[in-house]
């Protein structure tokens, strides 16, 4: 097959008229009306929804847990609110990723936001899963979450 004849089988209808045109016309050929050809940007639901989910994760587990990472953060680095802050840094650099992957809007310097996100999140969820398991598991796993949106990442670098 040849160019032509696949711009034969590929077509663009006629909003005024319905007549099916090959895409490489810009034209209508019955009407004469200018055809619209949407060009709709790649978006990433998939890196959208690990951002928005582990994000997500972070802060209700910040809300419920509060008194939890308070005690594993005095007893990891001898500050009360380096967890918290790692925690709402990770939460918002990921909102915002998946928000702009979501609608499509890529540029170089959200995946560096993305990888920061993601790096800070888990990080910070897997110090506290380790230190979870030394008081029977008191903390889930969220750092699946984030090795899930890492993997997906390097997956997708192509394409952003």
């Amino acid at each position: 097959m040849n160019a032509k004849e696949d711009d034969m089988n590929e077509s663009i209808k006629c909003k005024k008229c319905g007549f099916e045109n090959p895409t490489n016309v810009k034209f209508c050929g019955n009407c004469g009306a200018k055809l619209s050809t949407i060009v709709e940007a790649n978006k990433f639901e998939g890196l959208a929804l690990l951002h928005i989910t582990g994000s997500a994760y972070l802060l209700i587990s910040l809300i419920s847990s509060y008194r939890l990472i308070s005690i594993f953060s005095n007893a990891l680095v001898g500050e009360s609110n380096t967890f918290m802050i790692l925690y709402i840094t990770s939460a918002i650099l990921g909102f915002y990723s998946g928000y702009e992957f979501y609608i499509g809007k890529i540029n170089k310097y959200l995946k560096i936001i993305s990888a920061l996100a993601i790096i800070i999140g888990l990080a910070s969820t897997s110090i506290l899963f380790w230190a979870g398991l030394v008081v029977m598991g008191v903390i889930g796993p969220a750092w699946i979450i984030f090795l899930i949106n890492a993997w997906m990442l390097w997956k997708e670098r192509k394409r952003l």
